[in-house]
């Protein structure tokens, strides 16, 4: 099957970028990550009225409590300092592109609703689809109509897509969008719909989120454990990893920080020690509804230091 989207370099996309704005009177908007700040900056804020005197920007959340975190949607011309910082910062600050003949003002609702969506079996999320790798499985996985729905009448969308392992070849995926479904959006004045995943998205996703996971877990075994594991081979790692993180989210932790405490332990007490007769006090800690994620890993940990110390002795 042919891939819906289509690999770009810089100079490509630079290219892609003027050809929208001067053939079909588009602009280019980018939503950027709020809650990081930028390298050089003190935040995302700062970054975009130090490189546009007057920048076209909206906050996307303007709750108290979140207006620190809040990504922003802004205008980007193809040719000014702030799309060179965003191309060349793209692999340390998430953001993504997209196309569209509309006004900021007439977008911004779409990115706002699109912020929060549902699974298809109904549960509600916070999404931050201004993250590459999110938003590059919806530009492999989702249908035109959805795309230009959720998007407020976009005609293109992009998103960096990192190499494994060289920088310098890293790429853009990046996918136009159906022409008459887009001035069909703009003919009826749709609204911003309520964002319900379908099964085809939501199992990307989930497959997404998964190898991510995966990747990092076993960067962080190879970067603190290197001793232990020079004489093993990368598909047993993986095995390994694998295996921890569907055990630990099985019992509840999902955070990169709460899995690479699980490792931590697996790879002191082993594989499956929470069924190991000689750790009684395992199986008690984390069946206990009454403990929080957090406090079960504090106790877990004083465990795992306590053995340490003995083992030294």
């Amino acid at each position: 099957m042919e891939p819906l989207f289509e690999v770009m370099d810089e100079l490509q996309l630079l290219s892609f970028s003027m050809a929208q704005q001067n053939s079909q009177a588009n602009h280019l908007y980018a939503v950027i990550e709020g809650a990081k700040a930028p390298d050089g900056y003190q935040s995302t804020g700062a970054l975009l009225y130090t490189l546009e005197n007057t920048p076209s920007a909206h906050l996307l959340l303007l709750d108290d409590e979140l207006i620190k975190v809040s990504p922003w949607l802004v205008k980007v011309e193809p040719i000014s300092p702030l799309f060179d910082w965003l191309i060349n910062n793209a692999n340390k600050h998430p953001f993504v592109l997209f196309w569209s003949s509309n006004t900021i003002e007439q977008v911004k609702p779409f990115m706002v609703k699109l912020l929060n969506a549902r699974s298809p079996q109904g549960g509600t999320l916070f999404f931050r689809y201004y993250n590459p790798a999110v938003f590059n499985v919806f530009i492999e996985h989702s249908p035109d109509t959805a795309l230009i729905n959720r998007l407020g009448g976009a005609s293109a969308i992009a998103a960096y897509s990192p190499h494994e392992s060289d920088q310098n070849q890293s790429s853009w995926h990046v996918r136009e969008l159906n022409p008459a479904e887009v001035d069909a959006h703009s003919a009826n004045a749709i609204k911003p719909p309520d964002i319900v995943f379908n099964q085809q998205e939501w199992q990307a996703l989930c497959d997404s989120k998964r190898d991510t996971s995966l990747k990092q877990m076993g960067i962080y075994l190879k970067t603190n454990y290197p001793d232990h594991l020079q004489d093993i081979d990368s598909s047993q790692i993986q095995r390994f990893v694998s295996q921890c993180i569907s055990q630990g989210e099985s019992l509840g932790f999902f955070t990169r920080n709460e899995l690479e405490q699980w490792l931590d332990l697996s790879l002191f007490f082993g594989e499956n020690f929470v069924d190991n007769s000689r750790y009684l006090w395992a199986k008690k800690i984390v069946n206990n509804a009454e403990l929080s994620t957090n406090y079960k890993l504090q106790q877990l940990n004083q465990y795992l230091d306590f053995y340490q110390a003995r083992s030294a002795i």
